[in-house]
């Protein structure tokens, strides 16, 4: 075994989180034989408004099966992370999506060399601004961790807790 150091992560509820809610501080996350720390998919996309779509065709490869519970929240979150780097910044990023199956939730992330934390507002805006809700309220965990050069903002979808509960996020 492995043993890395895990990174704080901040959940968009303000929460101190690190890799799928383990509190961060001091502990390490454990890569077992066989894990593959190298993304099932990356994509790296431009200031530009076709990203969104380009960045959900690029998911699309880990999310084959038509009656796969985490689909639709995955590239709803897909769309909604890829729009605010290309709202909110003046560059691109970079999608990256894993997918260990069967017992780990598949995790999306998509960076951006914007160092400003994003929260989910108190108040919903009227127009524009309830990407993070939206993430928040579809992915079954999710936050961002503070980058040198920028950020990740990560959501991870358990299609086991789904395939126990239902199809709605927990």
């Amino acid at each position: 075994m492995v043993s890395l150091p895990i990174e704080l992560a901040v959940g968009f509820d303000g929460t101190c989180r690190g890799h799928n809610g383990w509190a961060a501080l001091g502990m390490s996350y454990v890569v077992r034989p066989g894990d593959d720390p190298e993304p099932d998919v990356r994509y790296e996309f431009q200031h530009d408004r076709h990203a969104p779509a380009e960045a959900r065709h690029e998911m699309d490869q880990l999310l084959k099966d038509p009656d796969d519970p985490i689909a639709e929240d995955v590239q709803l979150t897909t769309s909604e992370l890829v729009t605010n780097v290309v709202t909110h910044t003046d560059d691109g990023g970079e999608l990256r999506g894993w997918d260990p199956r069967p017992d780990v939730p598949l995790r999306l992330e998509v960076e951006d060399p914007d160092p400003e934390v994003p929260a989910i507002p108190a108040e919903s805006p009227s127009i524009g601004g309830r990407g993070l809700a939206i993430v928040d309220a579809v992915a079954d965990d999710s936050g961002v961790e503070p980058q040198p050069q920028g950020k990740v903002v990560w959501a991870e979808f358990d299609r086991n807790r789904r395939s126990e509960s239902g199809d709605a996020a927990d």
